[in-house]
């Protein structure tokens, strides 16, 4: 782990392709998270891709614009979602719906960072190559 960030709504882990958060239980995310998470792509992800995994081990609501507005991050390239609560893994497949990124539940917090860590890698690869356009002469 990089660095651990605290909130009132709960922490954020920052790893090196992706940030791990845990919400606190109860809390509403509002679309004022997407600007912390905004914030997050433009200070400690600045010149590359990461994922948001984010752990719910607690029962909270995320306010669907949330995605609308995080899809907007350039740097960012999906979401994971992980629990085991079965509302939880349900509202995921509404939620899922208002996001542009890639977007998958897990049962299992290291499934979901390998397949964060797979999408990442491969966006990077993808825009190393179109930086790498030959022109001739």
């Amino acid at each position: 782990m990089k660095r651990l960030l605290t909130y009132e709504f709960g922490t954020i882990k920052l790893y090196e392709n992706y940030v791990l958060a845990q919400i606190n239980e109860g809390v509403t995310v509002t679309v004022e998270a997407s600007m912390i998470l905004r914030d997050i792509a433009e200070n400690h992800y600045k010149d590359r891709f990461f994922a948001y995994i984010s752990h719910r081990k607690y029962s909270y609501s995320v306010n669907p614009a949330v995605y609308i507005e995080a899809s907007k991050i350039n740097n960012l390239v999906a979401f994971a979602i992980v629990s085991h609560i079965p509302l939880a893994l349900h509202n995921t497949q509404i939620e899922s719906r208002f996001s542009k990124k890639a977007y998958m539940s897990f049962e299992i917090i290291s499934e979901a960072k390998i397949w964060a860590t797979k999408l990442v890698k491969e966006q990077s690869k993808i825009a190393l190559k179109k930086s790498k356009v030959k022109i001739s002469v």
